[in-house]
């Protein structure tokens, strides 16, 4: 009997179900498992002492998925956060309105890579960097003894100019759940490589279970969802998902 020991390697593409567009790779993962889920229909047997089970039904229920991934990139963001992803790129930052306060660090629209000039309202004075303002974090930090006035009822007491980036945003959560296919293109490392294909024709779209911004190990995200049923399958023909296996 041929060896059919499995050591998986591979690929994991999706797209929307339905759309009109290439499959896109969601990078490196190292999990995606399939669980089909079973509920039991179970008739006691009365008919003599001590019990028994006189038959039993297993019916198979939601077919539950998991995968791993660990390339944090925008439009796996954008898939499993339900949310949209858009290019910025770099560029340069005239006249923004901040409201910043000594001792301090404020954010600004965007990740600064250099702060060009920190003026008041509306122009004037420029005040001076290191002494009135220094770049920390993408930011502006503005120490105690800085020049800089504090704000008059929240308004902005600071114009910046300066330069970022390119950058992905990600806006989370604000698209309604999708359904994709999905398809593994695998390599079995315990039988030199040879290939093995998995394609689930609808899956409902899971949401990152976790998303760890900090830690001593690589980051990852784990996704979960469930296999749907894709009528439009024929007679014969699995509405779920099929394995393929080179020989």
């Amino acid at each position: 009997m041929d060896d059919y020991s499995y050591l998986g390697s591979g690929k994991i593409y999706i797209r929307e179900f339905g759309a009109a567009e290439p499959m896109r790779e969601i990078g490196n993962c190292s999990a995606l498992t399939f669980s089909p889920q079973t509920n039991t229909l179970s008739l006691p047997d009365h008919t003599k002492p001590g019990g028994g089970t006189r038959n039993r039904v297993d019916r198979v229920g939601d077919v539950e998925m998991s995968l791993t991934f660990h390339d944090f990139e925008g439009a796996n963001f954008a898939d499993f956060l339900r949310g949209t992803v858009a290019e910025v790129a770099a560029g340069n930052i005239t006249a923004e309105p901040v409201v910043a306060y000594k001792g301090g660090f404020t954010p600004l629209a965007r990740t600064a890579s250099a702060i060009t000039s920190v003026e008041p309202p509306g122009g004037g004075t420029a005040y001076d960097a290191g002494d009135d303002y220094v770049l920390q974090d993408g930011g502006i930090f503005v120490p105690l003894t800085s020049s800089i006035p504090a704000p008059t009822a929240g308004a902005p007491n600071i114009e910046v100019d300066y330069s970022h980036g390119a950058v992905q945003v990600t806006q989370a959560f604000v698209e309604s759940a999708k359904q994709y296919q999905l398809l593994f293109a695998g390599l079995n490392e315990a039988r030199s490589g040879k290939r093995v294909r998995v394609h689930a024709h609808k899956v409902s779209g899971g949401v990152l279970q976790e998303l760890g911004l900090l830690g001593e190990q690589y980051g990852a995200g784990t996704v979960t969802g469930a296999l749907l049923a894709d009528t439009s399958k024929g007679a014969g023909l699995s509405q779920y998902f099929t394995i393929e296996i080179e020989k």
